[in-house]
């Protein structure tokens, strides 16, 4: 952590994200950790969608693996 977060230099992947030309999911969860990081992070991808998963905490793989699933299965579909 010390050599990321807290370096004085910060730890910004955020101006590489906007530079990202490409078709990008982001998934969240109402019960996540870190909800914040997941808008942060598709508001700064250009284009990026924002799902978040109801009744789901950080794993959703494990919590709700269907509708997660179904989400990743419609942004593919859709392209």
């Amino acid at each position: 952590m010390n050599e990321t977060w807290a370096s004085p230099n910060g730890y910004d992947l955020h101006p590489k994200l906007r530079g990202l030309n490409i078709p990008a999911l982001v998934i969240t969860s109402d019960y996540d950790f870190f909800p914040f990081a997941a808008e942060h992070i598709a508001e700064a991808i250009p284009g990026a969608r924002l799902v978040t998963l109801k009744g789901c905490g950080h794993f959703p793989y494990l919590e709700c693996p269907a509708p997660l699933r179904r989400e990743i299965d419609s942004f593919f579909n859709d392209r």
